[in-house]
């Protein structure tokens, strides 16, 4: 009984004991503790890169030359234009044609002749300004600036080289030389024997040779005369003892220029004489140089007035001083002063080449 009893209650502690047992592995169990999950930032979603916008560019200024215009005066103008442009925050471009469409970027247009076209550029823009250097004959606009003559005077030009030649000639012995069957030839023509004659009077020279019609002589020639056309000029100019002529503009090749030069006999021209040949130019006649006048309209033309016109008087251009002394050629300048101011007529109606 005893020995039942005693087995019943190792039993029972055999069975605590694995109960116990049975808790304690289960308590012994590693718990899993739930880590802080590590919040999710969502990051910001890429914002769209802006598209690069272009900068407008600057307003341009243009020198518009074409390849028939005075080279000389498109060189300085193109130094002057483009330090003037870059200090007005202005692009610059030297270029010999313009289209219409072209100008909306252009602020200010530089024009050099021949340039038919240029009247019908400023209407079509009329936010640009031009600029007419030695252009005649155009009619004012508000964008429309000129810098030149107002009209065009061959009989005035021509007058004043015959007026000088005969103050610088012995005995008045001078000549034109002009183009032949042309009004421009005849305009050259009248107009020089009329300036001669104004100086001189009947021109009579004290010694011979003596031309049945006097001085000053006269030679046309036709505008693609060569070698033997200016040969047989010269010759016939020296048997009269010529000591200068006007040669008109349209006849002025260097080449007959040497061979009057060749033969002594002096010459008035309306352009500088050709290199080697400085000798023999009496004088230059023309209208003003106009860079410094062009240029001081700049800021005027920057700030988008226009509508100016500035005149260049006739006169002397070039002089050279053991041909032309300053005496003469103060008496010279008196006498175109009342020309231009109309005290003094041409007698040469410059549409015909006719006396009025």
């Amino acid at each position: 009984m005893r020995l039942l009893k005693y087995t019943l209650y190792f039993c029972l502690a055999v069975l605590l004991s694995l109960v116990l047992i049975a808790c304690s592995q289960g308590s012994s169990e590693e718990t899993l503790t739930p880590t802080r999950e590590t919040a999710l930032v969502p990051s910001p979603s890429p914002s769209p890169r802006p598209k690069p916008t272009s900068t407008p560019l600057p307003p341009m200024a243009v020198l518009l030359a074409s390849p028939e215009a005075d080279p000389a005066l498109a060189g300085e103008l193109q130094a002057a234009l483009a330090d003037l442009a870059a200090q007005s925050g202005l692009r610059f471009q030297s270029r010999p044609s313009i289209a219409p469409a072209e100008l909306g970027q252009i602020k200010v247009v530089i024009a050099l002749p021949p340039y038919p076209g240029l009247e019908g550029l400023a209407v079509a823009a009329p936010d640009t300004q031009f600029l007419a250097i030695g252009f005649t004959g155009l009619e004012e606009r508000s964008n429309l600036s000129v810098v030149g003559a107002r009209e065009d005077r061959p009989d005035q030009l021509a007058f004043l080289a015959g007026y000088t030649a005969a103050a610088i000639t012995d005995d008045w012995r001078v000549a034109v030389i002009s183009e032949a069957e042309t009004v421009a030839g005849r305009v050259a023509g009248l107009g020089f024997t009329n300036g001669a004659t104004f100086y001189c009077g009947l021109c009579l020279p004290v010694f011979p040779p003596f031309p049945a019609g006097g001085y000053p002589l006269s030679v046309e020639l036709t505008a693609g005369a060569g070698s033997e056309d200016w040969q047989a000029a010269v010759t016939y100019l020296s048997s009269w003892q010529i000591g200068a002529v006007y040669v008109q503009p349209a006849l002025a090749e260097e080449s007959f220029l040497a061979v009057l030069a060749q033969t002594g006999i002096n010459f008035i021209l309306d352009r500088p004489a050709p290199a080697g040949l400085e000798g023999n130019l009496a004088a230059s006649l023309g209208y003003k140089h106009p860079l410094e006048d062009a240029l001081s309209l700049w800021p005027d033309l920057v700030a988008g007035q226009g509508g100016q016109w500035i005149d260049l008087p006739l006169g002397f251009s070039q002089v050279n001083p053991d041909l032309l002394s300053p005496g003469r050629q103060r008496l010279a300048e008196g006498m175109l002063a009342d020309l231009l101011a109309g005290f003094i007529g041409t007698g040469v109606d410059p549409l015909t080449g006719e006396t009025p």
